[in-house]
C-alpha cells in the first residue's frame, strides 16, 4: 500500500483531526496508532491486519493468526539473508504439531520463480537438518519426522509441477539429467531439491528416487544420454559408496558419451577427492545447493546448449 492509503485508513485516530473520515468498524483500530518522536504514525500489526481485512486486503500474514508477528520478523530475517528465526519458526510448529503452519510458510517463501538457492539452502534444508538432529537426540518421534518431510516434499513438487516446468521439460533439445540416491540411501529430500534446481534452470530430469543400485543410474544414463548424473548422498551412504560408484559406473558407462557427474550431501563429505578424479567428464562435490548452483553456472549456465 501506498502510505497515503494507509493515512486515510487511520486518519481520525487521535492526534488526527478529519472528522467522519473513520468508519465504525475502524474506530478502535484508529485508536491504537501511536506516533513516534519524530511524529510518524505507529500502527501495531495486529491492528493493522485487522483494518486491512476489513477493507477486504487479504494478505499471507492472516494465513497465520496469533502468530503473524513471528512470520513477519522471520520473513524479514530471510529478506537480509538470515534463515534462522525461519527455521525456528518451523521447528515451533512442529513440536506443537501445527504442521499445517509449515507447510503455509514454505509456499510462501517459495513464492519466487525461481526459488533462489540460499532459501532451499537456508529454509527447507536447513529445517530438515534441525528435523534429523532432533529426531536422533530423542527430541522428536517419528511420526514427527515423517510430517516434517511431507511438508517439505509436498512444496517440493508442487514447484517441479508447476509454472510451466512440467510443460517446458517435455522439449526435445533440453538437456538432461539423472537424479537420485544410492542403493543404502532412503532419504528423498537431497534429491529433490537438485531436482527442484535443474527443472528451473530448463533441464529435463530423469529423477529415479531413492535406493537405486549403480547399474540403474547407469542404464538410466545411457538410456536418456544424460550430461549430468547427480547423486544425494545421506547417512547410512556414505564417501565409501561414492567410490564404488565411481569405479563400477566407470566400468558400466559408453566413453562415446561422456557425463558430468555431481554429488552432494553429509555422506559425501570425504569423498572430494574420488569425485575430482571423475574420468568422464566434469565433476564437482557440493555442500549446499547454493555451491552446486555456482557449479552450474560456471559450467552449464542457462544460454549454453547442452548435448541431450
Amino acid at each position: 500500500m501506498h502510505s497515503s492509503t494507509v493515512k486515510r485508513w487511520f486518519r481520525g485516530a487521535p492526534g488526527i483531526t478529519a472528522p467522519g473520515a473513520v468508519r465504525p468498524a475502524q474506530a478502535s483500530a484508529a485508536a491504537r496508532v501511536g506516533t513516534t518522536a519524530g511524529g510518524h504514525r505507529r500502527i501495531p500489526l495486529d491492528t493493522a491486519l485487522h483494518v486491512a481485512r476489513e477493507r477486504g486486503n487479504e494478505v499471507y500474514l492472516h494465513w497465520f493468526g496469533d502468530d503473524a508477528g513471528a512470520v513477519w520478523t522471520a520473513v524479514q530475517a530471510l529478506e537480509n539473508g538470515n534463515a534462522s528465526p525461519a527455521r525456528n519458526l518451523l521447528a515451533g510448529w512442529l513440536r506443537l504439531r501445527r504442521t499445517h503452519l509449515i507447510g503455509r510458510f514454505l509456499r510462501h517463501v517459495t513464492a519466487a520463480d525461481p526459488v533462489e538457492a540460499r532459501v532451499l539452502d537456508g529454509v527447507l534444508g536447513g529445517f530438515m537438518r534441525r528435523v534429523g538432529e532432533g529426531w536422533q537426540r530423542g527430541e522428536l518421534r517419528i511420526a514427527d519426522e515423517r510430517a516434517a518431510t511431507r511438508e517439505v516434499s509436498e512444496t517440493i513438487l508442487s514447484l517441479v509441477g508447476g509454472r510451466g516446468h512440467a510443460a517446458r521439460q517435455r522439449g526435445p533439445q533440453l538437456p538432461v539429467a539423472v537424479v537420485g540416491t544410492l542403493e543404502t540411501d532412503g532419504h528423498g529430500l537431497g534429491a529433490l531439491l537438485v531436482r527442484l534446481i535443474l527443472v528451473q534452470r530448463g533441464w529435463a530430469v530423469e529423477y529415479l528416487g531413492t535406493g537405486l543400485p549403480i547399474p540403474e543410474i547407469v542404464a538410466a544414463q545411457r538410456a536418456r544420454r544424460a550430461a549430468l548424473v547427480c547423486l544425494s548422498v545421506t547417512p547410512p551412504s556414505s564417501a565409501a559408496d561414492v567410490r564404488r560408484f565411481i569405479e563400477v559406473a566407470r566400468e558400466l558407462a559408453d566413453p562415446r558419451r561422456p557425463f558430468a557427474l555431481a554429488v552432494g550431501g553429509s555422506g559425501s563429505r570425504r569423498a572430494g577427492s574420488a569425485v575430482r578424479a571423475w574420468p568422464l567428464g566434469r565433476s564437482g562435490r557440493f555442500a549446499s545447493l547454493s555451491a552446486f548452483q555456482r557449479w552450474m553456472d560456471r559450467h552449464f549456465p542457462r544460454t549454453e546448449s547442452v548435448p541431450a
